[in-house]
């Protein structure tokens, strides 16, 4: 019996630590990212399933509706490529839908660490810096039969403004694969 409890205390630290991932490539210029993800359910979508998108905004942001709007489009858009990249089908309409993907993007005053943990249950924990503007990619997978979630992820950085709109979708492209790499690695 306690060689069983080791065990399962073992791989429960093994499946633990798979499940966070800090890159730094560079803290002073404020490029560095925090990703966590945890399965909530061992539910697994074959490919060829069908997804819709179902993005949730976080009340009383600081962004303007313009500038919320660009990013959502940003970030549903590389989304939407990965499933696509990984033989899924993106559906507009949630009514045929095998899975829902929802998705939040937040600004640290928008949105703590606190409430992040509190209410999504996952949080990178990227340190806050002087001067920089942290920021916070939220996703969920949620099964449409059950309505319940399978899979939760978070990525955070910091916000870079001086970014070129190429240089803005290719940051958008990292983080949202930086994230579902440790979806999509655990499918296999």
């Amino acid at each position: 019996m306690k060689s069983f409890q080791l065990s399962i205390t073992i791989i429960s630290l093994m499946i633990l630590s798979a499940c966070v991932q800090i890159v730094q490539p560079s803290v002073e210029h404020g490029t560095a990212l925090a990703v966590s993800s945890v399965w909530d359910m061992p539910t697994k979508f074959p490919a060829g399933s069908t997804f819709s998108l179902s993005p949730k905004y976080v009340k009383d942001a600081s962004l303007t509706p313009e500038q919320i709007k660009a990013i959502y489009q940003l970030y549903g858009k590389a989304i939407v490529d990965k499933f696509s990249e990984n033989n899924y089908h993106f559906t507009e309409s949630s009514q045929g839908a095998d899975f829902y993907i929802g998705f939040a993007i937040a600004l640290s005053d928008d949105l703590s660490d606190k409430i992040i943990s509190d209410k999504f249950g996952v949080t990178p924990g990227l340190q806050t810096k002087d001067n920089l503007q942290k920021g916070s990619f939220l996703m969920y997978i949620e099964d449409a039969t059950s309505r319940q979630r399978v899979w939760r992820g978070a990525v955070q950085g910091f916000v870079q403004e001086d970014l070129s709109s190429a240089e803005r979708k290719e940051r958008a492209d990292t983080i949202v694969q930086m994230v579902l790499s440790q979806y999509f690695n655990s499918l296999n």
